[in-house]
């Protein structure tokens, strides 16, 4: 007679076989659909560069009323504004329109001490390249909008007897067509015009002077040599991004062509061109900060660029019939941003990872999946300050709790007093890190905060039991799969893959069961014994 547990061997292996493969085969059958009955493209799974915009203003208060504005960017074809946060303390914030342009304000009454006031946005730019004709004439008259673009205003001096005999230099033959006297102006203060540095207000008459300007000298003696020409022009604030922090803002010019504002750039020669790097703050001969006179301010300007998922195929796949599984348009209609959806759909990733180096490789951490959740949280803070902040917090936390022990604690009133220390430590690090500009250290706060004080105990046992050579090895193995889980959780390709294929999970569940089999040697214990397997007479 065969026993019972024989058919209830067969009957675990068959079902452990049957969820592996549908595991595998579900997802392959849905993505096949998608790409090819309903023809996803595949292109759009390739990241995207974004641009995370920080500016920064401080103010020292001395009991008086403060105010202080700037422009902020607006959406258009060229430019796409996201994720705007606002972080003003003491002070309230008022958008306005002027116009075309979108100015914030912030103010506050009896201002005592330093403030620091922190907006924030991210940018997706767009690379835009115009072709002129080299037959268009330059227009007689154009509609009465664009008059102000053909006028004379403080700085911009068109009907000056300098600027007239500069067109005169330039053009001998009389008025040449559009394309020409773009072109010959862009070349003429290109090349004939050194680029200087001023920090000062420089007219288009001071820099035809001089013979040398900055970007707004050139642009204002640009936009005054095309009025002259009868070309519609104006000046454009904004700022090239660019990873780092600076205070240096940007101008250059935009002439009306044939129906279009058309760029130009002579101080980096862009010529009817724009680079996608390059935002848009403002219209007109404006000054890009204002505040109350007699006050200390400070501002500058801090670029973090990052590769995002591209969302066309989101888009694309909503009007599909197969949506159900395209997470990021559910998400959205109750409110879950796409960033913080993407941290959610990256963990089990990083828990992957985790599984891996314990089962596989058989390094040793703090918790099972401890490093993917505090790679999870480094990706606002960033791996490095993500890896300091988590050795600060559980060496502070394992001190405390030793503290702790030696006044003889009971276990529970322990942890709530070694929890409520950790949230304290992580507002003490917020508050340093906003003080001293390190923004990234401030979302330290994002990190697992019951973990971080369960990990802290478990350190200080494994230390006094131990010893700080055992402890010091673990925390090495656990930093070390952070940085690997990170490296994969921060792969904007899986990003993308799983917000457009998030079926994609079920693969990893098919990964993990298939782990969970694992009955193979590690890769330490490999290494370990390494002479005892490979070396013959060690075996005899």
């Amino acid at each position: 007679m065969i026993p019972d547990t024989f058919f209830s061997q067969i009957s675990r292996t068959f079902v452990y076989r049957l969820v592996l493969f549908g595991c595998i085969l579900i997802p392959v059958a849905t993505i096949s659909y998608k790409l090819y009955w309903l023809n996803f493209p595949i292109s759009d799974l390739i990241p995207t560069v974004s641009y995370q915009m920080d500016v920064s203003m401080q103010v020292d208060g001395h009991g008086g009323d403060i105010n202080t504005s700037t422009f902020l960017p607006i959406s258009d074809s060229r430019q796409t504004i996201q994720n705007e946060s606002n972080n003003s303390g003491v002070f309230s914030l008022s958008l306005l329109s002027e116009g075309i342009n979108r100015r914030a304000q912030w103010n506050a009454d009896s201002v005592q001490g330093r403030h620091t006031i922190r907006y924030s946005y991210s940018v997706l730019g767009k690379h835009v390249r115009y072709e002129i004709p080299g037959d268009l004439s330059i227009p007689a008259s154009y509609p009465r909008e664009l008059d102000k673009y053909l006028k004379e205003e403080s700085g911009i001096q068109v009907n000056d007897p300098l600027i007239e005999k500069k067109i005169n230099y330039l053009f001998p033959e009389g008025k040449p067509n559009i394309f020409d006297g773009v072109y010959t102006i862009h070349k003429h203060l290109q090349n004939e015009f050194n680029n200087k540095n001023f920090s000062g207000f420089t007219d288009a008459l001071t820099a035809l002077k001089l013979g040398e300007a900055s970007c707004n000298g050139k642009g204002r003696l640009f936009v005054a040599l095309a009025r002259k020409l009868n070309l519609p022009a104006r000046l454009v604030g904004g700022f090239v991004m660019e990873p780092g922090t600076k205070r240096t803002s940007h101008q250059w010019v935009e002439i009306y062509i044939n129906g279009y504002w058309v760029p130009f750039d002579t101080i980096n020669n862009h010529f009817a061109e724009l680079p996608a790097h390059y935002l848009t703050l403002y219209y007109g001969d404006m000054v890009l900060f204002k505040h109350t006179s007699n006050v200390n301010f400070q501002y500058f300007f801090k670029t973090l660029k990052r590769l995002v998922p591209q969302q066309d195929a989101q888009s694309k796949l909503e009007a599909t019939p197969f949506n159900l599984t395209n997470l990021y348009s559910l998400f959205e209609r109750i409110g879950i941003s796409q960033n913080l959806l993407k941290i959610i759909l990256m963990i089990p990733f990083g828990a992957l990872v985790t599984v891996i180096f314990r089962n596989v490789i058989g390094l040793e951490t703090f918790g099972t999946f401890l490093p993917a959740l505090i790679a999870a949280a480094s990706r606002e803070t960033g791996l490095l300050w993500g890896l300091i902040g988590f050795v600060i917090i559980i060496l502070t936390a394992s001190w405390i709790r030793k503290f702790l022990d030696w006044i003889h604690l009971l276990h529970s009133p322990k942890m709530a007093i070694m929890l409520t220390m950790v949230v304290s430590l992580m507002l003490l690090m917020t508050v340093a890190g906003v003080n001293a500009g390190l923004f990234e250290l401030a979302h330290v706060t994002l990190f697992p905060i019951a973990i971080l004080a369960i990990t802290a105990e478990r350190f200080s046992i494994l230390e006094a039991e131990q010893g700080w050579a055992k402890v010091s090895k673990i925390t090495l193995s656990t930093l070390f799969v952070i940085c690997a889980c990170y490296v994969v959780m921060d792969s904007l390709f899986l990003q993308s893959l799983v917000l457009a294929f998030p079926e994609v999970l079920l693969i990893l569940v098919g990964l993990n069961l298939w782990l969970g089999k694992w009955v193979g040697m590690r890769l330490s214990e490999l290494f370990r014994f390494r002479k005892l397997i490979f070396n013959p007479e060690v075996k005899a």
